[in-house]
């Protein structure tokens, strides 16, 4: 008996460890609960983005309409975090207009860029828009991006990259 708990001990240990992790990622975006994203985005996000998404034109950047854009090009996903953590200096264009503002890194901690992520993914009818089979941000993707040493100039050529304009 022993020697089947000394067996069974360590799987039993890796799965009580590992079921959360699982069960966090992957949730479509549905199923999750916006509330604490909707209020980090309303006391963090509004002043420039609006309480509509519509930003202010020619100053700010949708994120109605245009987020759902971002997450479904390659590397759209990483960008989005990128600008959250590490902020964006440098002319996009989004729709035809032109903007040229810059977005400093925004003090949250993961869960909160996550929360703030998942609200703006599904606020303004940009659910109808996102690819199939979303999936959540969590905060177990954040954490990655938080030390990679990224400018925002830096994450304006990943914004290149992503080939929107």
């Amino acid at each position: 008996m022993k020697r089947l708990i000394k067996i069974l001990a360590p799987a039993v240990l890796c799965l009580i460890v590992a079921i959360p992790l699982v069960a966090a990622q992957g949730t479509p975006i549905g199923e999750v609960d916006t509330a604490a994203g909707e209020s980090v985005y309303s006391t963090t996000c509004v002043a420039c983005h609006m309480q509509n998404g519509a930003g202010v034109p020619s100053a700010f950047p949708p994120l109605a309409g245009h987020f759902p854009d971002l997450v479904a090009a390659e590397g759209g996903r990483d960008y989005v975090i990128n600008v959250v953590l590490h902020g964006l200096a440098g002319p996009i264009e989004v729709d035809g207009t032109p903007y040229n503002s810059v977005m400093t890194p925004q003090m949250l901690d993961d869960q909160q860029v996550a929360d703030v992520l998942n609200y703006v993914s599904v606020a303004w009818e940009n659910a109808s828009a996102l690819p199939e089979g979303f999936e959540a941000f969590t905060a177990d993707e954040v954490t990655p991006h938080r030390d990679n040493g990224l400018t925002s100039q830096q994450v304006h050529e990943l914004r290149q990259a992503l080939a929107l304009e």
